[in-house]
């Protein structure tokens, strides 16, 4: 067998390989404006689900087509997100000068650290969510909770995953064009089995139908 052929094991994971840092990349371009990361976020989990993960269509077109699509939903929703996250910090440096007790202020880091994890996996929740449902702002952010609250199991996965990829970039900078979009690969192996939960038969029925093809 020719290890060169297009569908030897070694040319799809080449084919995979640089999939993920071409998809990376225009995560990252599209993230410069600031104000579009959480767009971008819901464009990259959705080109990763279906392309990556899925092998239907192309990377450029489809992660274009669904910046577009899901700018005008996702940006307020970011821009609320990056407020809030704006806010708890203020409010954790703030208390950290005014309070003297190191046991007390030893607790109320770890209860900050978990509260700030926590928020960060709701993010990873939220614009996934965006990236396969229909729905409304306000009802988006609130299922993107409800999810993360009753799934802990994959929510500590989706924590530990998200870990082990900050650790890989401290350990290897340049690994930020492949790490994106081989972060949200993995994701949707964690969160589309929480997404199906939540689908009509029918589509749960189609979704089969396309990973099955």
């Amino acid at each position: 067998m020719n290890i060169f052929n297009y569908d030897s094991g070694i040319m799809r994971a080449v084919n995979k390989f640089t999939d993920c840092m071409f998809l990376s990349i225009l995560f990252l371009i599209s993230c410069i404006p600031l104000f579009t990361i959480g767009t971008a976020m819901t464009a990259l989990y959705y080109t990763a689900y279906k392309v990556l993960r899925g092998d239907r269509g192309y990377i450029f077109r489809d992660y274009v087509q669904a910046f577009r699509n899901n700018f005008r939903q996702t940006m307020p929703v970011w821009l609320l997100v990056a407020a809030m996250a704006a806010v708890l910090t203020a409010d954790w440096n703030i208390m950290r000068q005014y309070i003297g007790d190191k046991n007390l202020l030893g607790a109320l880091e770890v209860l900050f650290f978990v509260a700030m994890s926590m928020f960060s996996v709701w993010i990873s929740y939220l614009f996934a969510y965006m990236a396969r449902f229909e729905d409304t702002r306000r009802r988006s952010l609130k299922n993107a909770a409800l999810m993360e609250l009753a799934h802990l199991s994959r929510t500590f996965l989706l924590l530990a995953l998200a870990v082990l990829t900050m650790f890989l970039f401290y350990m290897a900078p340049l690994l930020i064009l492949f790490l994106p979009a081989a972060s949200a690969w993995l994701q949707s192996y964690i969160l589309e089995g929480i997404f199906r939960k939540y689908m009509s038969a029918q589509e749960r029925k189609t979704e089969e139908e396309r990973e099955q093809a």
